[in-house]
């Protein structure tokens, strides 16, 4: 008997990496919002020197390409966890949606108030009354007036908007993905129990009855992506192939260069540039899960799970505090990118990460703190059957 054992996944390299990828997701969502609100665009570059940004700002317009990351990678995470609960015959919808909306809103709460507080700020002190009414050219910015409302509150802290409401509240625009993202959650269990033998037929028809209507509900703003999500699940479900090392290095070599082309590529339409990045990302991650060693003791390990750690906070409220910063300095003006801005943009920019890690030290860190208490009080407690006493 080998005395060799198999190194846990999440001790793995390839754990390692798939943290480096959501973390890095994030960085460019992040970084395309900070450039677009900050700096003008390329076509309004002049000068010999305007090539030099060329490559800075292909960087920078990757932002909803990033989100298709996320998408394969949650696809991946989710519908693991989903194939080894019903597997081990402890699928619950209940534990199954406490843990979903724990991770979900112990961010998405305090991030709907900061935001609240920030864009009324914002919109208090009119310093920037076009940038928040949505009319500086590409800012990325909505129209904050319009959105900062109820309605609009209490549609994305119910992962409604783009489906009974336009928008996101405020001017926290990234929001859209999460109603994405919840109403996968949703339908992906439901199409899985419609479709496995190991279910009663009542429940199966059920199941498939309210798949339909969710898909429905939804509409196609949101099911539109939901192929690519389902790629994440496929690679949960499969195992791993055993790509050559050839094929591996030309996988590495080509996804960056066609994550980026796809970014300018504006004449592919949108749904299937997105379903084009979501194969490759497939192909690409399937090539990061070879690696099955033990991921070293090395600074880049840390900085890779710090990354992933916050990230989803980093997603959900950087947009409103960069707002907010882009609106005492620049106004409703942009700059050009020279030396001087650059320098203080980029401190602006370390200001809003600094600000996304204090609060995920405040919320995301204490999620395996919450869940449990959260279950406690959700979860029904089990009875421990009663003993007869003993005759006397």
């Amino acid at each position: 008997m080998s005395s060799e054992t198999k190194t846990p996944f999440s001790q793995t390299r390839a754990s390692v990496y798939l943290d480096a990828a959501r973390g890095i997701a994030a960085l460019l969502v992040c970084l395309g919002h900070w450039r677009n609100l900050l700096f003008v665009s390329y076509p309004q570059l002049h000068g010999p020197h305007k090539v030099l940004f060329a490559i800075p700002y292909v960087v920078t317009d990757a932002g909803h390409q990033a989100v298709m990351i996320f998408f394969v990678l949650s696809g991946y995470l989710i519908s693991g966890s989903i194939y080894r609960m019903m597997a081990t015959g402890t699928w619950s919808w209940r534990r199954y949606l406490t843990h979903r909306l724990v991770r979900l809103w112990i961010v998405l709460i305090p991030a709907l108030l900061l935001g609240a507080i920030i864009d009324g700020a914002g919109l208090h002190l009119h310093r920037a009354p076009a940038l928040y009414a949505g009319q500086v050219h590409n800012s990325m910015g909505a129209n904050v007036i319009a959105n900062y409302t109820f309605p609009h509150l209490l549609a994305c802290l119910f992962f409604l908007q783009g489906i009974l409401i336009h928008g996101s509240f405020g001017s926290n625009v990234p929001l859209w993905s999460l109603a994405n993202e919840f109403w996968y959650y949703i339908l992906f269990p439901l199409a899985l129990i419609a479709g496995r033998r190991s279910f009663a037929v009542r429940i199966r028809i059920a199941s498939g009855i309210f798949f339909l209507l969710f898909a429905w509900f939804v509409g196609p703003h949101i099911l539109v992506s939901f192929p690519v999500w389902l790629l994440g699940s496929v690679m949960a479900a499969i195992r791993v192939p055993r790509f050559s090392i050839v094929l591996r290095t030309a996988v590495f070599a080509a996804y960056p260069l066609l994550f980026f082309y796809l970014s300018k590529a504006h004449w592919i339409p949108p749904a299937a540039s997105d379903d084009l990045l979501g194969v490759a990302t497939f192909f690409f991650m399937l090539c990061l899960l070879h690696a099955t060693s033990a991921a070293p003791s090395a600074r880049w390990v840390g900085l890779s799970r710090t990354g992933a750690r916050f990230s989803y906070t980093l997603y959900v409220v950087h947009f409103p505090f960069l707002m907010l910063l882009t609106s005492l300095t620049a106004g409703d003006s942009r700059w050009y990118p020279d030396f001087r801005h650059i320098s203080f943009a980029l401190l602006l920019l370390a200001t809003a990460i600094g600000y996304a890690y204090g609060v995920a030290w405040l919320t995301e860190f204490r999620t395996d703190t919450v869940r449990p208490w959260v279950e406690s009080h959700v979860m029904p407690r089990r009875r421990t059957p009663e003993v007869p006493a003993a005759a006397s």
